[in-house]
């Protein structure tokens, strides 16, 4: 019955065949769907945190969307909106802009960097 009345709220059976990924997404669309809307709109971010983990499973896989979700709900808050111009990609519906493709981990573990250390006096 429960399982009826879950996929009655998500409009079908799901198209995925991974079982892992099915407990992710569902939970996802449930929380979409039920706790969402009663909490109203309190994203700092736009995509929304739940699209982002949502769009972030979708196209990285289960593990790296899981760990991109992670950073993303920790990272919202209310001082978020402080780095929109030095972490972020500006302001989008006037939320913090924040793609799903910008915070692709192995990404940006593969971005050189420079290091620079004050020679010692």
């Amino acid at each position: 019955m429960t399982v009826l009345l879950i996929l009655l709220i998500l409009g079908g059976p799901p198209k995925e065949t991974n079982p892992v990924k099915i407990v992710f997404t569902t939970t996802i669309k449930l929380y979409q769907k039920i706790v969402s809307p009663a909490q109203g709109d309190v994203c700092n971010f736009s995509p929304s945190c739940s699209h982002f983990a949502s769009n972030a499973i979708e196209k990285y896989g289960i593990f790296w969307g899981t760990l991109m979700s992670a950073d993303r709900l920790m990272r919202c808050n209310p001082s978020a909106i402080d780095y929109y111009d030095t972490f972020y990609s500006g302001i989008k519906d006037n939320k913090v802009y924040d793609p799903v493709e910008n915070n692709y981990l192995p990404k940006q573990i593969n971005k050189p960097f420079e290091l620079y250390i004050e020679p010692i006096k």
